[in-house]
């Protein structure tokens, strides 16, 4: 299965939601994303959640986390 890694600055934002949509739409076994952040910050951006919630998406669950030479080498 490949790893993808959506990353951003805060991983708070955008990379949140594109890890998110990338999973609803890739079928099971062939691919799963991730998303991180060079600096994360302390939650996800509730207008994030909110606007992902709209669109049946849940992110109650998600945190930020950093990217590390690891996740990125995967």
């Amino acid at each position: 299965m490949e790893l993808v890694v959506f990353a951003c600055v805060h991983n708070a934002g955008r990379s949140q939601m594109a890890a998110a949509l990338f999973n609803r739409g890739v079928r099971p076994g062939v691919a799963r994303a991730v998303s991180a952040g060079t600096q994360p910050g302390p939650a996800v951006y509730p207008e994030v959640r909110q606007v992902m919630a709209e669109i049946g998406l849940d992110l109650l669950g998600a945190t930020p986390q950093r990217l590390t030479p690891e996740l990125a080498a995967g």
